[in-house]
């Protein structure tokens, strides 16, 4: 651009032009050319330099207007879970032989508490302040006393570790899951059975559990986020924080015809990280839970007896 009315134009233009392809440049000339030399009583002839000049500024501006549009336009649910899924499938593959996730649980009939549990191929132990946390809330105490809960062996009846909300998934068949959307669409509402509560709520739940704890692989975690994307009835919320302080993006599923409930998701769309789940019944918390941490380890804490010894009952003080 060697003109200097149109370099100062473009220096006085806040927005970003993108220079325009021959084509594009030719129609712009064509179209002002016809324009300004319709015959108007009175009105001289433009000359053609004058013609390209103003061509140029209309196309600049209308791109400039373009580019502005598409800046302001505000993202959608879907495009937010879209980017969820691409940035997934960057995050290098996970290695140890633990799963470890720590997460905060909050329900109306329970004090809020933590869960840690370790999963492997063959084994699975789980520390769940669950239990002590809904006894001391029952007996109406203040407070409860983590200590109480105990390391748990939870393949000590010979079963296979297991992810999910609903079909329950083992380490070896969550890696043979396909990575293709709609291929997995269709695996996982097939291993489901009905809840009663409609197919888009159960797929929804299972998706969610899968992302919330498992060792999904980072493709299956963007094929996962791939098809709550699909999913009708999705509603951007909007910058958030979740329950432990981080910024977040939320995402709303309006369940509320099928099963009286809605479903928030806070997630994190710069590295496909599920941070929190919500489920609100008549506009009321029922449930939350909050990934804390989560990796891999190499080692898992041994079982612990239960607090007043064995066979004594769990969660109950001596």
């Amino acid at each position: 651009m060697d003109d200097p009315v149109l370099q100062r134009l473009a220096a006085a233009n806040p927005v970003h032009v993108v220079p325009l392809t021959p084509e594009e440049s030719a129609r712009s000339e064509a179209a002002l050319h016809r324009i300004v030399t319709t015959p108007h009583q009175g009105q001289r002839r433009r000359s053609a330099s004058m013609l390209r000049r103003w061509a140029t500024v209309v196309a600049a501006l209308l791109t400039s207007v373009a580019v502005a549009l598409v800046a302001t336009t505000p993202a959608s649910a879907e495009q937010v879970l879209l980017e969820a899924a691409e940035n997934a499938a960057k995050q290098q593959p996970p290695s140890g032989e633990y799963l470890y996730v720590r997460s905060q649980a909050e329900d109306p009939y329970s004090f809020p508490y933590e869960r840690e549990i370790w999963s492997s191929r063959d084994d699975a132990v789980l520390r769940d302040e669950g239990g002590v946390s809904f006894m001391a809330f029952s007996d109406g105490k203040d407070t409860f006393d983590p200590s109480l809960a105990r390391v748990m062996d939870l393949n000590e009846d010979g079963e296979t570790s297991t992810f999910g909300n609903g079909e329950s998934i083992t380490w070896d068949e969550l890696a043979e899951l396909p990575t293709e959307p709609r291929a997995l669409e269709r695996r996982l509402s097939e291993g489901l059975a009905p809840s009663g509560h409609g197919d888009e709520w159960d797929l929804w739940k299972q998706v969610v559990g899968l992302l919330l704890e498992s060792p999904a692989s980072p493709d299956l975690r963007r094929a996962l986020w791939q098809v709550l994307a699909a999913a009708p009835g999705t509603e951007l919320l909007g910058a958030m924080t979740d329950s432990a302080g981080r910024p977040a993006t939320g995402i709303e599923a309006d369940f509320t015809q099928e099963v009286g409930e809605r479903e928030v998701l806070l997630l994190d769309p710069s590295d496909g990280t599920l941070l929190e789940s919500r489920t609100y019944a008549d506009g009321t918390l029922a449930h939350r839970m909050t990934v804390l941490e989560s990796g891999y380890r190499d080692v898992a804490p041994d079982v612990e007896p239960y607090h007043c010894g064995p066979g004594s009952v769990p969660y109950v003080s001596c």
